[in-house]
């Protein structure tokens, strides 16, 4: 009895520890946001500030002396709910005929597949913008000048293809069977039976996709022009400090950490309404084949 009540309060006090690691960042984010330019450029500097500039939030949301924020995050909001819709349908149509098809050679395929999940993605950055740029799709006006970062996912993306495979095996045969004797075909057996059964898989896959086109740094640096700039690109590169004295130019630190608040708002609301459907998937597809 003592040593689990050791271990319960050890593993409590771990997962605070943890918790604190990864909340430290964004307390300091928070913090920093809040401070004056010049308190940035004394010593020693304080870790509060010595005012709480709230402004640095009106001034973003409410004007676009800081940088063109509403632009910028309708511009990534674009590119990352289409990319989501792109992928979570395609890798679920490929993930589908894996779990479900009996073809020849299809596990080799399926492990090659699995193997270019190991190709980091400055390899093929270099040739794929040679490839868009010789087909004359770098440049193109809004909404088209996203087409490079959209049409490499149309195929899916491996990691999602074998999450919905994982899923849609888990699934019994019977109910496929039964479809088929309904006069289903495949692809009416996918969107009516398997699709409103995957949704775990589908908004894990939402999620992560989300995520990870949300915070798109380099593809967008490659194609994307001014008009058409993401978030987090614009947060990097063209903030303002509002009323700045040019002859004593200041750190603009706190108004980037400003837009990284709001840029972390999204993402942090996301996973809030969805994290119960997220760690479902997990268990669900990670703990059978």
């Amino acid at each position: 009895m003592k040593k689990k009540l050791a271990s319960r309060y050890f593993m409590t006090l771990l997962l605070i520890v943890l918790s604190l690691l990864f909340v430290t960042p964004l307390f300091f984010m928070l913090v920093t946001a809040l401070k004056r330019p010049e308190d940035l450029a004394t010593y020693p500097m304080s870790i509060m500030p010595p005012v709480y500039q709230w402004k640095h939030f009106k001034e973003l949301i409410f004007s676009n002396d800081v940088i063109h924020f509403w632009q910028a995050l309708g511009n990534t909001m674009t590119l990352t709910v289409v990319q989501t819709a792109i992928v979570a349908i395609s890798s679920a149509l490929a993930g589908f005929g894996f779990a479900r098809y009996k073809a020849r050679g299809k596990n080799f395929f399926f492990s090659v597949l699995l193997a270019t999940m190991m190709l980091p993605t400055l390899v093929t950055m270099i040739p794929q913008y040679i490839v868009f740029s010789q087909l004359h799709l770098v440049g193109m006006p809004y909404p088209l000048s996203y087409l490079p970062l959209w049409l490499p996912s149309l195929p899916g993306w491996a990691f999602f293809i074998f999450l919905y495979r994982q899923f849609f095996a888990t699934l019994p045969k019977e109910l496929e069977d039964a479809a088929m004797i309904d006069g289903c075909g495949r692809l009416r057996t996918f969107w009516r039976i398997f699709m409103p059964m995957a949704g775990p898989a589908i908004v894990t896959t939402c999620i992560l996709v989300f995520q990870w086109t949300y915070t798109e740094y380099g593809g967008a640096v490659f194609y994307l022009s001014n008009d058409a700039q993401v978030l987090a690109v614009e947060m990097v590169t063209h903030i303002r400090i509002p009323n700045a004295n040019v002859l004593y130019p200041l750190p603009n630190i706190p108004y980037q950490m400003t837009v990284g608040v709001m840029y972390c708002v999204p993402l942090l609301l996301l996973f809030a309404f969805a994290q119960r459907y997220f760690l479902q998937s997990l268990v669900a597809s990670g703990l059978k084949s």
